[in-house]
């Protein structure tokens, strides 16, 4: 039976990184409505300034801010009253000294003037006169031309992951069609006799599948197009099989269960029967997790993911994810919000391997409690639970109820109630 050779996590994610930024990869050209989560392949660049044109941020008169440098309620600096500015329209007007121009928010503002008062701060007279009631400033209620984004600037670099904000600012801009890294395609392969269809009822020995739709989604979220090829009994050649069937197909292949050296674990050997592939890395120092390991054959990249759910979705965040990301050049790390807080009970870190602890926070006042879940990688809830990781090193001694660590929350955690603790 084969050893470990262990490497490092970061060893491991960094391997994989640079694998993955020599991987070709494509580009489409997409209309702006379809790029929410999308990759900008290219910086994004404003061809025209924007705003257009001056216009005013509030309901209110333009006129020239030195004549009212003296006004106040007791003696308001007057003005003639010239006209309108329609919303929506060009306007020909221009202002004179001590004249002024009704503009609406949004409305242009007129040639001449140089800032807007608030109308709440002037009054109408008799006559028809405008009354200003305060001072105001050179350029204060206005937004001038290209104050958002003038004409060249660019308005997303590329390599960022379209938000809805960037969506508002493609929209305001005129830009309706954007080049964004084409999805790479994952395929999502789950293997294992013991493991049934969800909507089974699993007989004795047996367990559901729940690795394919739990790494689908997973991938999904990162950014993939993703096909599950479906459950593969523990067999050397089927295995082998399904494999040269998806590489053509695929840039990334993820492989459930196997990978360790147990007798009946055949994912390794069918993956090493591949012709030309390489084997990068077969086994991490990290809990859980350990039995991952990641190959190439050609253009595609293959991992090998353990087979309890939870150690599955470790890996795919540590390693997986962080490789997809560097396919994609992305070229933001995704932030990780960290929390301290006490410990609720204690924690026994692996004396050889980096350990990962599922925490759930609770909040006392001001102050945050972390009590450990149950660490066994088969146990599924613990996914619904955790609100956040303890990360520890191998070797590191035991940490006591009491003791201050660190807690990086989960990103779908970030709602509710931890959105409230960190508020």
């Amino acid at each position: 039976m084969k050893g470990w050779n262990l490497i490092s996590l970061d060893l491991a994610r960094r391997i994989a990184k640079t694998c993955a930024v020599k991987l070709p990869r494509q580009t489409e050209v997409v209309d702006f409505q379809q790029t929410l989560g999308r990759i900008t392949a290219e910086d994004v660049v404003n061809p025209a300034d924007n705003p257009a044109f001056d216009r005013s941020t509030v309901d209110g008169y333009a006129l020239i801010a030195d004549e009212t440098a003296t006004a106040t309620a007791a003696m308001p600096a007057g003005f003639e009253l010239v006209g309108e500015v329609q919303m929506g329209r060009q306007t020909a007007l221009r202002i004179q000294p001590g004249q002024a121009v009704r503009v609406p928010t949004g409305g242009m503002l007129p040639a001449g003037a140089n800032t807007v008062i608030m109308q709440e701060y002037t009054r109408r007279t008799a006559d028809g006169q405008l009354q200003v009631d305060q001072p105001v400033a050179v350029g204060q209620n206005i937004i001038r031309r290209g104050d958002d984004t003038p004409a060249g600037s660019v308005v997303i670099p590329a390599g960022r992951r379209i938000g809805v904000p960037d969506i508002g600012v493609l929209a305001s801009c005129g830009l309706t069609r954007v080049t964004v890294v084409k999805r790479p395609v994952a395929t999502i392969i789950t293997t294992g006799d013991e493991v049934v269809a969800p909507g089974v009822v699993p007989e004795p020995g047996q367990i559901r599948d729940v690795n394919s739709f739990t790494l689908t989604a997973l991938a999904v979220a990162a950014g993939c197009e993703t096909r599950r090829a479906g459950r593969i009994p523990d067999s050397c050649a089927g295995l082998l099989d399904t494999l040269q069937k998806a590489v053509p197909e695929s840039d990334f292949i993820l492989v459930s269960g196997g990978s360790s050296v147990g007798d009946r674990d055949f994912t390794t050997a069918a993956i090493t029967a591949l012709p030309d592939v390489e084997l990068l890395f077969h086994g991490v120092s990290l809990k859980p997790g350990k039995p991952t390991l990641l190959a190439r054959q050609n253009h595609t990249l293959i991992f090998g993911v353990p087979g309890h759910t939870v150690a599955a979705m470790t890996v795919f965040q540590e390693i997986v994810e962080p490789t997809l990301a560097a396919w994609q050049s992305i070229s933001e790390e995704p932030c990780r919000i960290a929390v301290r807080a006490q410990l609720g009970s204690p924690l026994r870190p692996d004396r050889e391997r980096d350990e990962i602890f599922r925490v759930r926070l609770e909040a006392k006042g001001e102050n945050l409690t972390a009590w450990p879940l149950p660490a066994k990688s088969g146990l599924i809830t613990v996914l619904t639970r955790a609100h956040g990781m303890v990360f520890t090193q191998a070797g590191q001694s035991e940490l006591h109820a009491g003791d201050e660590v660190e807690v990086q929350v989960l990103p779908d955690r970030l709602g509710g109630f931890v959105q409230g603790v960190l508020r």
